[in-house]
């Protein structure tokens, strides 16, 4: 093994940005793990038309150095994460570099109330249920190179555990548009072609993502590993430390 600890990618959510991780970090950084939440190529205003596509290459880009250094890596899709997170382990797994007589490689994948997708060439749209919901503000239909954003309704759906009104009204503000081809883009690459060991942790009082979604996500799918949180859809705000010790723990873990 290269090192002590693999280094903890997360492949942020959907309108988010790097710093709303920021919580997490620092809790992860005090327990000795090097902490990775690059900004998704397909977040921002002028990403018009960007799919998921752009964001598993950029996470290619970062992670290869450090896989030639022979680090290896947990990668965490947090829920639309999921998609370019599962994308970007097709061929890299610690097991498939060794066999192509590469270093490092990613150890395991783990999704955060994540969107897991079951079928080649489905959207994540359609595993969302083939409709936006109430708190989304997107183009219906979607004519392509659109934007979409949340409105205020997603406080509830995002940040419901957040005991603090004038807390979650900050969070939604950080929130930014997001190019909606992202999620209406199919994806080639899906669970059942995942060659390395497979975590799913389930948010409790997730709003965004309903519990029962997420249970009959993890099972739809053969291999998982389940955990759960007792936190809504951002646990690494409101339940931070917990979260983190969580990660800790599945990334101590061995198959």
């Amino acid at each position: 093994m290269a090192s002590s600890k693999p280094i903890i990618l997360i492949v942020h959510g959907a309108w988010h940005l790097p710093c709303m991780y920021d919580p997490l970090k620092h809790e992860l950084n005090k327990l000795g793990y090097t902490f990775l939440c690059p900004e998704l190529k397909t977040v921002g205003a002028d990403k018009h038309g960007v799919t998921w596509e752009a964001d598993k290459e950029m996470i290619l880009d970062l992670v290869e150095p450090f896989f030639d250094q022979g680090k290896e890596i947990i990668i965490i899709g947090h829920s639309y994460g999921g998609i370019p997170a599962c994308a970007a382990t097709e061929g890299n797994g610690v097991q498939d570099r060794a066999a192509a007589g590469k270093k490092g490689g990613f150890r395991r994948i783990v999704y955060l109330a994540g969107f897991a997708i079951l079928q080649r060439g489905m959207t994540l749209l359609q595993a969302f249920g083939g409709e936006w919901a109430e708190w989304h503000d997107a183009a219906v239909p979607n004519p392509g190179d659109q934007l979409t954003l949340v409105n205020e309704k997603a406080k509830d759906a995002l940040f419901n555990d957040f005991p603090d009104e004038a807390e979650r009204d900050a969070w939604l503000a950080k929130l930014v548009p997001m190019s909606q081809d992202a999620m209406e883009t199919p994806v080639d690459f899906v669970v059942a072609d995942i060659t390395i060991p497979k975590t799913y942790v389930i948010c409790e009082l997730d709003r965004a993502l309903p519990v029962a979604l997420q249970e009959k996500l993890v099972e739809s799918m053969p291999g998982f590993r389940t955990e759960r949180i007792r936190a809504g859809h951002s646990p690494f705000v409101g339940k931070a430390k917990e979260c983190a010790d969580l990660i800790a723990k599945i990334a101590e873990e061995s198959d």
